[in-house]
């Protein structure tokens, strides 16, 4: 049976998956409330599933996995703030 290898994100493709900043990511990591380790460049890399896990844990599941700033469904996602439609 072959293992799948879970797909490895960077600090910025966490960020988005997720929809927050790279800074709430940092801190999410340094109060242990999501998994990354270190590369030998001192850079964070995340696990897909642990980024989905810690999204669905801020209430974030509906768009969960899919690109923010996208059109879902034909509808255009808005920013929380300004109201605007997001490109």
């Amino acid at each position: 049976m072959a293992q799948t290898q879970e797909q490895i994100l960077t600090t910025g493709e966490a960020a988005a998956l997720c929809g927050v900043s790279r800074s709430t990511l940092r801190r999410a990591v340094a109060q242990g409330h999501l998994q990354a380790w270190h590369t030998p460049g001192k850079h964070l890399r995340f696990g897909r599933s642990a980024c989905l896990d810690f999204a669905r844990s801020l209430g974030r599941v509906d768009l969960v996995g899919q690109a923010y700033g996208r059109e879902v469904a034909g509808v255009p996602t808005t920013r929380v703030g300004d109201g605007a439609p997001s490109r």
